[in-house]
């Protein structure tokens, strides 16, 4: 009978309406919930198939769901780096665990306000731990690691950061070098650099005018370095000054190679065979100057003023190449052998055209072999300026004047923060001003986002109407950019949810009403018998 159709009908209606109800509530319980998708809830027709011309047979409508996930919510602005936000298609990849890999569950999330946890790892309010691939300090993915698949994904540590120093890799000077010098005149610019260590050195440059718009480039020995060397941009050596430098008095019967000649340091005039002898003066300095007499090479003198106790070896344009071994006396810092090389590099240093720009230069590079420990800075980029243009080394009738040095060099720094930026790397801050990349975030994209499975914690699962996750790095194909120090807001919209609950409170109502009429007609129907 039609009757109880009616009454199922209005059933249908009633539980349409109350999942729809459930719905709304959702949404607006999590209109503040960062990142969150909303769910609508749209119907469609029940229909039992029994309809004639004479008769009509009541279904009643069906609920369905719908997740709006792959829509985009407002960014908004946050006060935090590591809050991240997601502009366009794609998600963060998170893990239940904080070891990340396969000790957790990889999940997908657009929830981004990330913080660390007691043992430096990045995780959301969630509790989702944040993947990514480590790099080196450039950013590039290390390698071994695809960036292709989840498989190689690590939780994000900040913990290991403990500091960093940046050793000098490029100078930059500006300076006006005197076009009425006379030949021989020089200059100087003292330069602060940093080796690995984050150990502070003063490099001195001398400008040496050569003649008619040409000038030479001379190199201090620099305190805490073994060598020296100016080179071209053929690698030719140009400069090169080692140094010695002592500690204290050298004993009796400890030796010095220069040259392939070994000296010892003498106070009773016994020497091994073949050795040269250097009478140990009443003091350092004295003994120095024994040595350097021992020696005999113009190229090989004792340093002066506060320098005096130490001895360097300036490479002449027509000297051969100097082997220094200084490991038989424990004195000098300079232990390790080092060879001061040949100068096969003579045209002058700097060219200079007539309106006193430069028009060529003969020098690019300078490697300097530390005494520290600390490792080798090779191939420390000289700026000078621009070929034509008056942006660093001028020769104009002005009196010499340095405009400007810059150098990349830091000392050592405290970790003090993490950053992300837009290409998804995670970079680690230190109070000295260097920024060093640590991690390259990964952004997942689905053919049907829509068809995840939502998980407590607003995290998505993948499941097979998903498809499987695509792994591109940010701004890479269909994945979107990373917006650091935002986050994602709801997409709910109060408003049409309260107008979606108005509908919904009406429409249950109404099928309520059909229950009752339906019970009333019933009731009407079993009173006949009456």
């Amino acid at each position: 009978m039609s009757l109880f159709g009616a009454l199922f009908s209005g059933v249908t209606g009633l539980r349409a309406q109350s999942q729809s109800l459930s719905i709304i509530s959702d949404n607006i319980s999590n209109l503040n919930t960062t990142g969150y998708k909303a769910t609508v809830n749209q119907f469609s027709t029940l229909v039992t198939n029994q309809v004639s011309s004479t008769s009509y047979s009541s279904g009643g409508v069906l609920s369905h769901p719908v997740q709006l996930i792959d829509s985009q919510g407002l960014l908004e602005a946050s006060e935090s780096p590591t809050d991240v936000a997601i502009t366009g298609q794609g998600f963060f990849v998170v893990n239940t665990n904080s070891t990340g890999g396969t000790a957790g569950v990889n999940l997908f999330t657009r929830a981004g306000s990330f913080r660390t946890d007691l043992n430096g790892n990045l995780f959301n309010t969630a509790g989702f731990y944040l993947q990514g691939w480590p790099t080196d300090s450039l950013g590039n993915v290390l390698p071994g690691y695809s960036t292709s698949t989840l498989d190689d994904l690590e939780t994000v540590n900040v913990n290991a950061i403990k500091g960093s120093a940046q050793a000098t890799s490029s100078i930059s000077i500006g300076a006006n070098l005197p076009a009425a010098a006379a030949t021989g005149d020089s200059h100087n610019t003292n330069i602060v650099i940093y080796d690995s260590l984050g150990i502070s050195h003063n490099l001195g440059l001398s400008w040496v005018k050569a003649g008619a718009n040409q000038w030479d480039i001379g190199v201090s020995p620099t305190p805490g370095s073994a060598l020296t060397t100016l080179r071209d941009s053929a690698g030719a050596a140009y400069a090169s000054v080692g140094r010695l430098d002592f500690s204290g008095q050298p004993t009796d019967g400890e030796t010095i190679t220069i040259g392939g000649t070994t000296y010892e340091f003498d106070n009773n005039a016994a020497v091994g065979g073949g050795n040269t002898a250097v009478t140990i003066g009443t003091d350092l300095p004295t003994t120095l100057a024994n040595l350097v007499t021992a020696v005999g090479d113009a190229r090989v003198t004792q340093g002066t003023g506060t320098d005096n106790t130490s001895v360097f070896i300036n490479q002449s344009a027509a000297g051969a190449a100097l082997t220094v071994d200084a490991s038989g006396t424990t004195e000098v810092a300079q232990s390790t052998a080092f060879t001061v090389p040949a100068l096969t590099a003579s045209t002058p240093a700097i060219t200079f055209a007539g309106d006193g720009t430069p028009s060529s230069f003969n020098v690019s590079t300078i490697d300097i072999a530390w005494a520290n420990g600390a490792s080798p800075s090779t191939g420390i980029t000289l700026g000078l300026g621009t070929v034509g243009k008056g942006d660093g080394l001028t020769q104009f009738s002005d009196a010499f004047a340095t405009n400007f040095v810059q150098q990349n060099g830091v000392p050592f720094g405290v970790f003090s923060g993490v950053s992300i930026a837009d290409d998804g790397i995670v970079s680690a801050l230190f109070d000295n001003g260097v920024t060093r990349a640590i991690y390259r975030l990964p952004i997942a994209t689905f053919s049907n986002a829509d068809a995840l499975a939502a998980q407590t914690g607003n995290a998505y699962a993948a499941t097979t109407s998903s498809g499987n996750p695509l792994i591109n790095l940010p701004g890479v194909g269909p994945a979107g950019r990373i917006k650091s120090g935002s986050l994602e807001a709801s997409t709910v919209d109060l408003a049409e949810e309260f107008t979606r609950m108005i509908i919904s409170q009406r429409a249950f109502s109404a099928a309520s009403k059909v229950i009752t009429t339906s019970d009333q007609m019933l009731d009407d129907l079993t009173r006949i018998i009456r």
